[in-house]
C-alpha cells in the first residue's frame, strides 16, 4: 500500500474513532425518547417492523420503556384518531385509547411523511428487541446503528474531499475529523433520527458520480451509481433533490470520464448518447425504486413531502416572507450557523466563541487560500497548457460545481421553508455539511504550521470538547437536577440514570476518553505525515531552467520553446 494511502486510512479511522466516542456518549447519556420527533422515528421504524407502512395519523403506541403514545397492545385507525383529533372527541376511540387529555398531533407517526428505507433498516434492532422481550436493548441497538451509519458519513466526507483535491490526502482526513465533531451531527447520529442516512447516501451518490468523471465508467462506478442514488431518494425528501441534481451529472461525468482530448466525431457522438442512456437509466431506477412512495404521499396528503398538512397540524405562528428577505436576513443564518454547535439557546460563554472562532478560521483561511491560489495562477499564466490539461480542468469543475449544487440545494430547502412559515431547523442543511468541512479544511490548510496538521488538530480538539460541554449542557436542561454538577458530574449522573447503570458510568467515561484522545493523536498523527510527505515530494521536481542559467554548452531557451510541466516529469 502507497505510505500516503496508508496515513490516509489511518487518518480516518482516528476520524471514525473520535465521532465514536462523542457518539457513543450522546447515545447512552441521552435518556429514550428525550429529543424531539425521536418517538414517533421509532414508532414508524416498529410499524414497518410489523409490515406495515404507517401514515401522518397513524397513532403512536408505546412499544418501548419511557415512549410516550398509547398502550403497546392499542392500535387505532387512522381515520379515527384524525377525527377524535378534530372533533376533540374521545368517545370515538377505542377504550384502550381514550384519555381525560384525548388525543393531539404529537400522539401521531407525523414522520411518516418520509420515505422508509431508514426504518426499515432500524427496524431490525428495534423489531428484534421487541421479540426478544428487550424492547430497551433494541431501542439502543437501533441508536447504535445510526452511529454506524454517522462513520459511514465520515467516509464519504473524505472520499469527496479525495475527490474535489486529488492531490491532497490530508485535507481527506481534516475534512472528516471535523465532521466527526461538529455537535448539530453527532446529535442527530446519536439518537434515532434519519439524517444521517441521508447525509451518508447523498454524499456518497455524489462521489461515484464524481469518480466516474475523474476515472472514467468501470462496473464498480456504475453499480455504486445504481445503488446509491436512488438509495438517497428513499432515504429522505433532500435525497429525492440530490438526485435530481445527479442524474444529468451522471450524464456529463460519464462524456468526460469516458472522452479523450482530440477524439474522433463517431466515438465523439457515440459517448454522447451512452452518456444520455446512462442518465436516462439512473433517472428511471431511481424513479422505479423511490418514486412510488412520493406518489403515495401525493396521494394522501396532496405534496410529494406533505409539507403543507405538517404545516397545518403544527403551525409555528411565523408569518411568511419572501425568500429574498430569508436571504438577506442575517440573523436568519446566525441562527442557522449557531445550530450547527448545538441548540442555540445554549451556545453561550466559551461555546459561542469556538462557534465564532471557527467562522472567522474559516473565513481568513479561505481568503489565504484563495490569494496564494491566485498567484500562483499569474505565476504559471505563461505557461502553454495542453489539450489533456484542459480536459482535467473540465473534469475539476464539473466536480465542483456537482459539490456546489448540492450544497446549494440542501440551503434552498432550507430558505423556502422558512419563507413559508417553518423553523429555521439547521438538520435541513446537514446535506451539505461535507462540502462545509471540505472548506474549513482547506481554510486551516492556509494557516501558520498547516503542513505538521497543528491548526486542523487544535481546532478537532476544541470542537470536541464543545460537543461534550453543549451535550452537558442539553442534558441539564431536561433534567433541572443535573444544573448544579459540572460537565463531568451531569454525564456521570446521566449515564448512571440510563442503560449504563451507576456501576458502568464511570468506566465508560474512562473508554470513552481514551477513545476520543485516541482518535485525535490519529488524526494529528496522520496530518503530520501526509503533510511531510507532501513537502518531501515538492522538493524533489525538478526546478524550472531559466535561460540564464544554462547548463554549459546549452542551446540558451527561446520563448517559442515548450515550457516543461509538472506532469513531464517522473513521480
Amino acid at each position: 500500500m502507497d505510505p500516503r494511502r496508508r496515513w490516509l486510512v489511518l487518518g480516518v479511522a482516528g476520524a471514525g474513532l473520535l465521532f465514536g466516542s462523542v457518539g457513543l456518549l450522546t447515545a447512552f447519556a441521552t435518556a429514550p425518547f428525550a429529543g424531539a420527533d425521536e418517538a414517533q422515528h421509532t414508532a414508524y421504524a416498529l410499524e414497518v417492523a410489523d409490515g406495515r407502512l404507517p401514515e401522518l395519523d397513524t397513532a403512536v403506541r408505546a412499544a418501548v420503556p419511557g415512549m410516550s403514545g398509547l398502550p403497546a397492545g392499542c392500535r387505532v385507525p387512522p381515520e379515527e384518531a384524525r377525527a377524535a383529533i378534530d372533533l376533540r372527541e374521545v368517545a370515538i376511540l377505542p377504550a384502550c385509547a381514550r384519555r381525560p387529555s384525548g388525543l393531539s398531533n404529537f400522539d401521531l407517526v407525523y414522520t411518516a411523511n418520509h420515505p422508509p428505507l431508514f426504518y426499515l433498516l432500524e427496524a431490525v434492532p428495534l423489531g428484534g428487541g421487541r421479540a426478544a422481550g428487550h424492547p430497551l436493548a433494541g431501542f439502543y441497538g437501533a441508536r447504535l446503528l445510526n452511529l454506524a451509519i454517522g462513520i459511514g458519513a465520515l467516509v464519504a466526507t473524505a472520499a469527496l474531499a479525495r475527490a474535489l483535491l486529488p492531490t491532497r490526502p490530508d485535507l481527506a482526513v481534516a475534512a472528516a475529523a471535523f465532521t466527526a465533531v461538529i455537535g448539530g451531527f453527532v446529535a442527530v447520529a446519536g439518537q434515532v433520527y434519519n439524517d444521517a442516512l441521508a447525509v451518508t447516501l447523498i454524499t456518497g451518490a455524489t462521489v461515484a458520480t464524481l469518480t466516474l468523471a475523474r476515472r472514467g465508467p468501470s462496473a464498480r462506478t456504475l453499480v455504486l451509481l445504481a445503488l446509491l442514488i436512488p438509495a438517497a431518494a428513499l432515504s429522505r425528501a433532500s435525497g429525492a433533490l440530490a438526485a435530481a441534481v445527479l442524474v444529468p451529472a451522471v450524464g456529463v461525468a460519464f462524456v468526460l470520464g469516458r472522452g479523450a482530448p482530440g477524439w474522433a466525431r463517431a466515438e465523439r457522438a457515440r459517448t454522447l448518447l451512452l452518456g444520455v442512456a446512462a442518465a436516462v437509466a439512473t433517472a428511471a431506477l431511481t424513479v422505479l425504486v423511490a418514486g412510488w412512495f412520493y406518489l403515495r404521499n401525493i396521494r394522501l396528503y396532496g405534496d410529494p413531502t406533505a409539507t403543507g398538512l405538517i404545516a397545518d397540524m403544527f403551525p409555528t405562528g411565523a408569518e411568511p416572507r419572501s425568500v429574498r428577505e430569508v436571504l438577506t436576513s442575517g440573523d436568519f443564518w446566525w441562527f442557522v450557523y449557531r445550530g450547527f454547535f448545538g441548540r442555540q439557546a445554549l451556545l453561550t460563554g466559551a461555546a459561542r466563541w469556538m462557534a465564532v472562532c471557527v467562522g472567522l478560521v474559516t473565513v481568513v483561511g479561505l481568503l489565504a487560500a484563495a490569494v496564494r491560489a491566485a498567484r500562483n495562477l499569474r505565476r504559471d499564466s505563461g505557461r502553454g497548457r495542453c489539450d489533456s490539461g484542459r480536459w482535467s480542468t473540465a473534469v475539476g469543475v464539473l466536480c465542483w460545481l456537482v459539490a456546489i449544487a448540492q450544497a446549494v440545494v440542501a440551503g434552498a430547502t432550507l430558505v423556502g421553508f422558512v419563507a413559508a412559515g417553518g423553523a429555521p431547523f439547521t438538520r435541513y442543511l446537514l446535506p451539505a455539511l461535507p462540502l462545509l468541512a471540505v472548506a474549513l479544511a482547506g481554510a486551516c490548510s492556509a494557516l501558520p504550521a498547516a503542513r505538521r496538521g497543528l491548526p486542523t488538530s487544535a481546532l478537532v480538539t476544541a470542537l470536541g470538547i464543545t460537543v461534550v460541554v453543549m451535550l452537558g449542557r442539553e442534558l441539564a436542561r431536561r433534567d433541572p437536577q443535573l444544573a448544579g454538577r459540572n460537565v463531568l458530574g451531569r454525564l456521570h449522573d446521566a449515564l448512571a440514570a440510563t442503560a449504563v447503570g451507576p456501576d458502568g458510568a464511570l468506566v465508560l467515561l474512562s473508554v470513552l476518553a481514551v477513545l476520543g484522545a485516541l482518535g485525535v493523536s490519529l488524526i494529528g498523527l496522520s496530518m503530520a505525515m501526509l503533510g511531510a510527505a507532501e513537502s518531501r515530494k515538492r522538493t524533489k521536481r525538478p526546478a524550472r531552467v531559466s535561460a540564464d542559467r544554462q547548463p554549459e554548452g546549452a542551446r540558451p531557451l527561446e520563448d517559442s520553446d515548450p515550457v516543461p510541466q509538472v506532469a513531464d516529469y517522473p513521480r
